[in-house]
C-alpha cells in the first residue's frame, strides 16, 4: 500500500513538473511573442529590431541582444532617419502578468549597454510638426510606465555625415523613477546623475563643447569642465570657461519650468568675447531660462572683450554677488541682488571719438566703489586731430589717481541710473588744447543743468567734490605770433550739492557749486554758483579772485591778447551777476596797484611794443593803482553781456567777467577786444 502511494505520488510530482515546465515554455514563448508583436506594431515612422531575445522567469528578466531603432518620420526620406543601437538591452524584476493584462510595463532596473545614438542633420534642421505628428502616431506596447532605475552605459552621441560621423557626447547615465501616467504623455523622473565627456554640440545660434558635464540630483549638484560657447557664423564671439561648479541646484525645478535654482554658482577662469558688430546682433541666451536664483553667484579671474558698431572695451576680474535673481526677459532692469563685491584690472575702452580711457583698477563692493588710476588718452595728436576733423575740437590727455562712489546703489548702475551718497574726485589733472586757426562748429552748446537733464542715464548724487586737482589750457590763436597760450589752474578743490538731471518735487529747486583753485599758481579764486533747475530761473555767479601777480598770466594774454602785461598786482576782483540763456548782467568790484599794460603790435611776427597804444593805456585808460583808497563807484563795472549759446559757458562766464573789468574804466571802451 506505502509503494503503491509512493509511486501515484512521484507521477503527480512528475505530471505537475512536466505541466510547470511545459507552462514555463509556453508563458516565455507567449512573452517573446507579445514582445515582437508589439515591437512590430509601433508604427511605420519607428523600426525596432534586435538579433535575440532570452527571458528569464524565475528572475524576472528580459535581454534583448544587438537592438537596433530606427526612426524615418518621412516616408519619402527613408535615407534620413535617427538611429540608436545598444549591444544589450535588459529589464530586471518586470511585472509580467501587468505587461500582458494591464499593458503597464513595471520593472526595477533598465540597463541599456554600448549605446550608440547617430542623429541625421536633416531632420534635426527641419524639426517641423511632421516629425511630432510621426512620434504621436507610435503605438507604444505600454499604457504606463514605471522603472525605478534606468542606467545607460557607455553610450555615445553621433551626427551623421558623409565622411567621418561627428562625436555629440559620450558617457553614463542613471535615471531614477522614470514614469508616463498615461499614453503620450511625456515622462517624468525623480533623480538624475549624468557623467558626460567630449560634448560637442549644435544649438540654432550656438555651438557647445565642454570636455566634461556631471549633474547629480541627488548630491544636487552640477559642474562642467573646459566650457566653450561660440556663435556658429562665427560673428557674435565666444566664451572659454575652465570650469563651472554648482552646488544646491534643483533639477526637477529645472527640467519642469527652466528655473535655475541653486546655493553657489561658481564660475572659474574664463575668457568672453561679445561681438556685437553687424546688423545682425543675436542676444538670445544658447538655452532657455525663464527664471534664475541663486543664493551665491561668483566669477573667478574673468577676462571680457566687448565690442561694436561704435565702441570696444577690454577688462579682468571678478565678482560675488549675494541673492541674485533674474526674471526673463533678461533685461537689465530684472536684474536685481542684494550685496556685490568685486574688483576690476585693465580695463580699456574706446569709443566713436579719438580719446580712450584706461582704468588701472576698480574695487567694488555695496558701500564703495573706489576707481584707482583713470587715463583718458587722445589717439591723435593733437594738432593732427584738427586736421581730422577740419574744425575746432578739444584734444584732452587726464589723469585722475582715484575716484570713489559712496553708498551706491549697485543694482541701479544695472538700469543705467547712478544712485550714490556722494563721489570724490582726487589727484586730477587734465591738459585740454584746441587748435583756433580752424573753423568753430556753430551748435547750441546747452547751459550745464540742461546739459545734465539730456544726459541719457539718471543722476542722484548727494555731493560731488574735486579735490587737489589741476587744468591746464592751451590755446592756438587764429592770429598770432604762431605760439600758443596757456592758462593753468592749480590746487583746484570744488563741491556739488545735490547733483540731479531728473529733479522731484521733493527736491532742492537748484544745484550749487562751490569752486576754488589758484591761477597760474599766484593768489587765489573762488565762487559760488547757483544752478537752478528750472528754465526761467538765471544762474547766480558770485566770488572773488585775490592777490593776484597778473604777469603771470603773459603767456596766455600776448600770445592770444597781444597784451603784455609789464607789471601789476591784483588785490582782489569780486563779481556778483546773474546769466540767463541770453544775457548776464551784475557788476564786479576790483582793487590793483602798480598795472603796466603794454599793447604789442598786431600785424608783426614778433612781439614788438606798439608805443602809442601802450602810452594811451598807461596814461589815459588804465591807472597805475587803482586800490581801495579810490572810492568803491570808480573801481566798479557793470556786466551786461549778450550770450553767444554755440560757446561753453566757461567762455559765457569769463566774456562776462571781461565785460565788467572794461566797464570799470572811464575809457574802457578803447580797451583793446
Amino acid at each position: 500500500m506505502t509503494g503503491r502511494l509512493i509511486k501515484l505520488g512521484a507521477k503527480i510530482i512528475l505530471a505537475v513538473g512536466l505541466i510547470l515546465v511545459a507552462a514555463f515554455f509556453l508563458f516565455n514563448s507567449l512573452i517573446q511573442k507579445k514582445i515582437r508583436q508589439q515591437f512590430a506594431e509601433l508604427g511605420p515612422a519607428l523600426r525596432v529590431t534586435f538579433s535575440s531575445i532570452r527571458i528569464d522567469m524565475f528572475a524576472s528578466s528580459v535581454s534583448l541582444d544587438s537592438v537596433s531603432l530606427t526612426f524615418t518620420p518621412y516616408q519619402t526620406r527613408e535615407q534620413n532617419s535617427h538611429h540608436v543601437y545598444f549591444s544589450t538591452a535588459s529589464l530586471r524584476q518586470v511585472n509580467f502578468l501587468k505587461f500582458l493584462f494591464n499593458k503597464k510595463l513595471v520593472a526595477k532596473k533598465f540597463v541599456l549597454e554600448d549605446g550608440r545614438l547617430q542623429l541625421d542633420p536633416f531632420l534635426l534642421d527641419k524639426s517641423d510638426s511632421a516629425q511630432s505628428a510621426a512620434l504621436e502616431q507610435i503605438e507604444w506596447p505600454f499604457k504606463r510606465l514605471l522603472i525605478k532605475n534606468v542606467q545607460l552605459k557607455n553610450a555615445k552621441a553621433f551626427l551623421r555625415s558623409v565622411g567621418k560621423d561627428h562625436l555629440l557626447v559620450q558617457g553614463d547615465a542613471n535615471i531614477s523613477g522614470v514614469a508616463i501616467d498615461k499614453p503620450r504623455a511625456s515622462p517624468t523622473f525623480t533623480g538624475l546623475d549624468l557623467r558626460l565627456s567630449d560634448l560637442d554640440c549644435a544649438l540654432p545660434c550656438y555651438q557647445i563643447q565642454a570636455s566634461k558635464l556631471i549633474l547629480n540630483s541627488n548630491e544636487r549638484i552640477a559642474a562642467i569642465e573646459s566650457l566653450r560657447v561660440f556663435s556658429r557664423n562665427n560673428l557674435h564671439g565666444e566664451t572659454i570657461i575652465s570650469s563651472i561648479k554648482i552646488s544646491g541646484l534643483d533639477i526637477a525645478l529645472l527640467t519642469a519650468s527652466h528655473t535655475l535654482d541653486a546655493e553657489e554658482i561658481v564660475i572659474g577662469k574664463s575668457n568672453l568675447v561679445i561681438d556685437q558688430t553687424g546688423k545682425s546682433q543675436s542676444r538670445t541666451l544658447p538655452f532657455d531660462l525663464r527664471k534664475i536664483h541663486v543664493e551665491v553667484f561668483r566669477v573667478e579671474n574673468a577676462a571680457i572683450s566687448y565690442r561694436d558698431d561704435v565702441s570696444k572695451c577690454t577688462f579682468s576680474g571678478s565678482v560675488s554677488l549675494q541673492q541674485l535673481k533674474i526674471d526673463k526677459p533678461f533685461q537689465k532692469k530684472n536684474i536685481h541682488f542684494t550685496s556685490l563685491r568685486g574688483n576690476l584690472s585693465g580695463v580699456d575702452y574706446s569709443g566713436k571719438g579719438y580719446h580712450r580711457a584706461e582704468i588701472k583698477s576698480v574695487e567694488l563692493d555695496s558701500k564703495k566703489i573706489r576707481i584707482g588710476q583713470l587715463k583718458v588718452i587722445p589717439q591723435l595728436s593733437k594738432y593732427e586731430l584738427g586736421r581730422r576733423l577740419r574744425h575746432q575740437a578739444d584734444w584732452i590727455q587726464a589723469n585722475v589717481a582715484t575716484i570713489e562712489i559712496i553708498k551706491p546703489d549697485i543694482n541701479q548702475l544695472l538700469q543705467q541710473r547712478l544712485l550714490a551718497e556722494k563721489i570724490v574726485i582726487s589727484d586730477g589733472k587734465a591738459y585740454i588744447f584746441r587748435d583756433r586757426r580752424l573753423p568753430r562748429l556753430q551748435k547750441i552748446i546747452p547751459l550745464p543743468v540742461d546739459y545734465l537733464k539730456s544726459l541719457p542715464f539718471d543722476l542722484r548724487i548727494s555731493t560731488v567734490q574735486l579735490t587737489r586737482s589741476a587744468v591746464a589750457y592751451e590755446e592756438y590763436p587764429q592770429g598770432g605770433y604762431g605760439q600758443t597760450g596757456i592758462l593753468r589752474i592749480e590746487r583746484i578743490s570744488a563741491s556739488m550739492s545735490p547733483v540731479i538731471n531728473h529733479p522731484l518735487a521733493t527736491d532742492p529747486d537748484h544745484i550749487t557749486m562751490a569752486v576754488k583753485g589758484s591761477i597760474m599758481g599766484s593768489g587765489t579764486a573762488h565762487g559760488l554758483v547757483v544752478m537752478p533747475f528750472a528754465k526761467s530761473k538765471p544762474y547766480r555767479i558770485k566770488g572773488a579772485i585775490e592777490r593776484l601777480e597778473l604777469t603771470k598770466l603773459n603767456s596766455s594774454s600776448e600770445n592770444l591778447g597781444k597784451i603784455r602785461i609789464k607789471a601789476g598786482f591784483l588785490d582782489y576782483l569780486s563779481f556778483d551777476f546773474t546769466m540767463t540763456e541770453q544775457h548776464s548782467t551784475g557788476k564786479i568790484v576790483g582793487a590793483y596797484h602798480r598795472l603796466i599794460i603794454q599793447q604789442l603790435k598786431k600785424h608783426t611776427e614778433e612781439k614788438n611794443v606798439a608805443d602809442f597804444a601802450s602810452f594811451m593805456l598807461r596814461h589815459l585808460i588804465i591807472p597805475l593803482n587803482k586800490d581801495k583808497s579810490l572810492p568803491e563807484r570808480k573801481r566798479t563795472g557793470l556786466v551786461n553781456y549778450q550770450r553767444d549759446p554755440s560757446r561753453f559757458v566757461s567762455h559765457y562766464f569769463l566774456q562776462s567777467l571781461l565785460m565788467g573789468v572794461k566797464k570799470s574804466f572811464t575809457l574802457g571802451f578803447l580797451l583793446p577786444k
